[in-house]
């Protein structure tokens, strides 16, 4: 089982575990047990005017809890939106098993209640004062009912809720949402081999989008299927990657076809159907959706209306643990794939990117706050070792030279020495340098590359941080 799911069966599962709660349905249990097997009117003893008095007001006092549990909680949703991103207002229900059993409890024992009411109570003849035997267990259960969930169920749902938008856990949610769909993705990747420029034939098809919105998700195994079954077919090229814009009336999809065929309109109908267009992005098949989500809280928490860097590291540690995932379930260096055992060119996530976007703009606007810049630059360090493709090591040795360098010039310029103190700036050089080591190390040790790229400008870059540290210290 996977680690995502395994966490939502653990929230869904959470009132199980508690002991007090344990307790409460233990005695609920118990009572049930008995009101169903030995006296119908067990610790309830009363006639029909009361069995309505009790459901009336149970049943109404629920559904006021209920209104205002659901107030509260989109109150709670907005507030959290505006803190961090307004996107997991979407996921918050969706993605919640155990908020959705709740509600759907609160919900379902109100309309059990009315049912009861008006069904069943109802049905009593005006004449009779008493509640005949046979349905007074169901009655007493609805009354059990109302009262463990307003006095048990109702004070840890609140709890779980407070639990749910706190920074921590909606951090924690997407990056496991994320490592999941790297694990899906997975399972294609090694069945794709990178290409390094998309296919060239004179007569493209192009597969023309009749909707617009994103990219949501591409069936990528009718799409084999497709090329399978229909020999004029060359091969299929995608367009766009999945999370990207589609306007209306612009190529999903190329097809090259062999020769004129008659059933190309068919064919190419059958392939548009196989791309998913929506008004939102999804995590399915789209890593750089859980990315950006990270991103965003983290620019969010760094700037100066919210001033929270530790939301930031906690944000860039989940980043991290995503680039380490992908690296070790060997991602295509290049967004441009082929299908090995069919002509299905495909558009994907490319490494690069990843690094870039998850980053980039985290460095920019927070550059100047040391907690949040060491680290960034020490994630990057320690997912250095992970890289066994020469093309993933040279995107993070491209990384690390783009801060370091960026780093080393407002150290330069001064800017940066404002708002650091001497120590402050001696360890982040550090952490450059253990970085640049890790780099060198992983080049000539684990991929046996003597001879690389950025050899000399790792060099450089070491050199510059020596200089700094000597000067900081001399000053």
């Amino acid at each position: 089982m996977q680690v995502k799911h395994k966490e939502e069966l653990k929230d869904a599962l959470r009132l199980l575990r508690s002991h007090s709660f344990a307790v409460i349905g233990g005695i609920v249990l118990f009572v049930i047990i008995l009101t169903f097997t030995t006296k119908s009117n067990f610790l309830i003893k009363t006639d029909k005017a009361g069995y309505i008095d009790a459901i009336n007001l149970l049943s109404s006092l629920l559904a006021s809890i209920v209104a205002t549990v659901y107030s509260i909680t989109i109150v709670a949703l907005q507030l959290a939106s505006t803190q961090f991103s307004p996107r997991i207002l979407r996921y918050f229900l969706s993605h919640n098993l155990y908020n959705q059993i709740t509600l759907g409890i609160f919900l379902g024992w109100v309309v059990f209640c009315l049912l009861l009411k008006f069904w069943l109570i109802d049905a009593i003849p005006a004449e009779q004062n008493e509640v005949p035997n046979s349905m007074k267990p169901i009655l007493n259960l609805a009354i059990y009912g109302c009262i463990f969930l307003i006095g048990g169920l109702l004070p840890h749902f609140i709890i779980t809720i407070a639990e749910s938008i706190n920074a921590a856990s909606i951090t924690r949610k997407i990056a496991l949402h994320t490592i999941s769909e790297v694990h899906n993705a997975k399972k294609y990747w090694v069945h794709q081999e990178e290409i390094g420029k998309r296919p060239s034939h004179p007569n493209k098809i192009a597969v023309i989008s009749n909707n617009f919105g994103y990219l949501r998700s591409v069936n990528i195994e009718k799409l084999i299927n497709i090329s399978k079954m229909h020999n004029e077919i060359e091969f299929i090229e995608q367009v766009n990657d999945v999370g990207s814009y589609i306007s209306r009336n612009t190529p999903m999809a190329l097809v090259a076809f062999r020769e004129n065929s008659a059933n190309q309109a068919n064919i190419v109908s059958k392939i548009a159907k196989q791309f998913e267009i929506g008004k939102f992005r999804s995590y399915h098949q789209d890593i750089h959706f859980g990315v950006r989500q990270l991103v965003d809280i983290a620019l969010k928490a760094i700037s100066p209306a919210v001033n929270d860097p530790t939301t930031a590291i906690n944000c860039i540690d989940y980043l991290g643990e995503i680039v380490r995932e992908i690296l070790q379930a060997n991602m295509p260096s290049v967004g441009f794939t082929k299908w090995k055992t069919a002509n299905v060119y495909l558009n994907e996530a490319s490494f690069d990117r990843i690094i870039n976007q998850a980053f980039d703009q985290i460095y920019h606007y927070g550059r100047n706050d040391f907690a949040v810049t060491a680290r960034l630059i020490n994630t990057i360090s320690q997912v250095v070792s992970f890289a066994l493709k020469k093309e993933h090591l040279d995107v993070l040795t491209e990384e690390i030279l783009e801060i370091g360098n960026d780093f080393h010039h407002q150290y330069r310029n001064e800017s940066i020495s404002r708002v650091y103190t001497q120590e402050q700036l001696i360890r982040v050089f550090k952490i450059l340098q253990r970085s640049i080591r890790a780099l060198q190390k992983q080049y000539e040790e684990v991929l046996l590359q003597k001879h690389y790229p950025y050899i000399q400008d790792l060099q450089n870059l070491y050199a510059q941080c020596e200089k700094a540290i000597s000067d900081i210290q001399n000053n």
